[in-house]
């Protein structure tokens, strides 16, 4: 990173004389992404990304679930989300539940599958392949108006992905799609991420994502700058044991979406590791997102994220090492082919069992897991 000299000695300077030559020192580091992390930034002359000139959408809207499998009624569920200001939500495990016209009106819902099937109702189908198989499901009936493929990143995340390989794997999942489908499929494309607790990271990889994907369709003729992104907390790193802690770690993790530029924002129950569904819990859910859209002022900003070094930095940095990994992935015979042989996916593997074992040593923490133990 290019600097200016001058500029950088005297924050060297002063940040010794603060806190010591060996505490300076240990301000330097390198993370899972291998990207160098500095204790302070300065203008990048040398970047090509240009903060005030990010994508965002105008405003990023609250998304919520129902499971019709846990309903007694669908109606009454869906009115009680949108007379709390929810109105955009996604209903799975439908089975033909009439759902009022007068709900149909008052909201945007979306029927979530994990494969095509043919609906009458004329309500949006947000299909989410599994992405554990290499097999691709027939979409030659799925280009119509009420047709989204969303391509989510949960798989890999669980499977160890740093934020790197989580972009890399998730954009190659949709070039698999429009290489066996066509340009076609570009527009119907969107995608889901899992926002860890590396709160910064967290932030330019949605950024990272846009980037990449539009550097992609561009290569296909029809180039797609501002992808639509759902964002939602990994359960990664919610724990049973002190589980309050899961609300903070939920909060912080959206709010890394929201600063990104994420479309739709889910939250995830704070109890979901050892409770079943429940109203309570629930509710809380919505209500974080509820908080931070009302009371934080975090909704009257479209980027506020323009004129930060650091996270300029690390968008570039996101941005690039993606797309090399893209290639090599692509290179190697796409994603299908990589998944099946274990080439670049095993390096995931390998980051969980990494992962693993620095949460047992300590060198990683999980506040109440495996320090600040409640009494």
């Amino acid at each position: 990173m290019k600097v200016d000299k001058n500029l950088h000695d005297k924050w060297k300077e002063k940040i010794i004389s603060d806190i010591g030559v060996e505490k300076y020192k240990q301000l330097f580091f390198s993370t899972n992404e291998k990207i160098n992390v500095s204790p302070y930034y300065s203008d990048n002359k040398n970047t090509i990304i240009n903060s005030d000139k990010l994508l965002f959408p105008k405003e990023w809207k609250i998304i919520s679930e129902i499971d019709c499998n846990e309903c007694e009624n669908l109606n009454i569920e869906i009115k009680k989300l949108y007379e709390n200001e929810i109105k955009s939500i996604i209903i799975y495990n439908y089975s033909g539940q009439l759902i009022d016209s007068s709900v149909k009106t008052k909201t945007n819902l979306y029927f979530k599958r994990d494969k095509l099937v043919k609906e009458t109702s004329g309500i949006k189908v947000i299909v989410v392949p599994k992405l554990d198989t290499d097999s691709l499901f027939d979409l030659n009936m799925a280009c119509n108006d009420n047709f989204k493929l969303n391509i989510s990143s949960e798989f890999f995340k669980n499977s160890g992905a740093n934020i790197v390989q989580e972009i890399a794997f998730t954009v190659c999942a949709g070039i698999d799609y429009i290489n066996k489908y066509g340009i076609r499929l570009i527009d119907k494309i969107s995608f889901e991420v899992f926002q860890g607790g590396n709160y910064f990271f967290e932030i330019a990889k949605i950024q990272a994502l846009r980037i990449i994907w539009s550097i992609v369709t561009k290569e296909y003729g029809k180039q797609i700058d501002n992808c639509i992104i759902t964002a939602k907390p990994t359960s990664l790193n919610k724990t049973s044991e002190n589980y309050n802690n899961n609300i903070v770690r939920t909060t912080s993790e959206c709010m890394s979406a929201i600063l990104g530029g994420c479309d739709f924002i889910k939250s995830i129950p704070y109890d979901l590791k050892f409770e079943e569904k429940n109203e309570f819990s629930e509710r809380i859910t919505n209500n974080q997102l509820l908080i931070l859209k009302n009371e934080t002022s975090i909704d009257h900003v479209i980027n506020a994220i323009s004129g930060s070094y650091y996270i300029t930095y690390l968008i570039d940095k996101l941005a690039h090492k993606s797309l090399d990994l893209v290639k090599k992935i692509e290179n190697n015979g796409g994603y299908s082919n990589d998944l099946r042989q274990k080439g670049f996916f095993k390096e995931i593997l390998l980051n969980k069992i990494k992962d693993e074992a620095k949460y047992k040593s300590g060198k990683k923490i999980l506040v109440g897991q495996n320090k600040y133990l409640n009494d």
